[in-house]
């Protein structure tokens, strides 16, 4: 299935922000964490998610590095896993993690890739690192569903 156009023009416009060093000298996936199926949720359930999927990596012996992804102001903004892989395994994982789409990375080249469908795929930048932003994150996050309010 198809990922909506301008879904996937907001995903080409993606920045990160590493939460600690974070080494990109080999190939690996960029996936999130956060909100499967394009389906924003509370923060509750997304830290819930976060700590599942963290522990479902350290079983499966795979090493990642936290990192958020999100538009270049961190306004709208998931926590994800950069993890070193071949693009069938990080295919694989953003399957099990039910994410539309995943970032790829090889020789400092980004792509995006659609979950179910390989044949839509995009060049993001040819440089990686100029993806990166570090600027101090806003109290907001547009990435999580806010709390409902009660009824009066």
């Amino acid at each position: 299935m198809k990922i909506e156009p301008n879904l996937w023009q907001l995903y080409l416009q993606v920045y990160f922000q590493p939460l600690q060093p974070i080494d990109f000298d080999s190939r690996g996936a960029v996936l999130s964490l956060w909100n499967p199926h394009g389906k924003v949720l509370c923060k509750d359930k997304n830290q819930r998610l976060s700590r599942f999927w963290q522990g479902a990596l350290q079983r499966a012996n795979v090493p990642y590095q936290l990192l958020w992804g999100g538009d270049q102001q961190m306004q709208y903004r998931e926590l994800s896993v950069y993890i070193k892989c071949d693009l069938a395994s990080g295919d694989r994982w953003a399957t099990r993690l039910n994410q539309l789409g995943f970032y790829f990375v090889e020789d400092n080249q980004l792509h995006l890739y659609n979950s179910s469908d390989k044949a839509q795929s995009d060049v993001v930048t040819d440089n990686f690192v100029s993806r990166f932003c570090f600027a101090k994150l806003p109290k907001q996050n547009q990435a999580i569903q806010p709390k409902k309010q009660g009824l009066n």
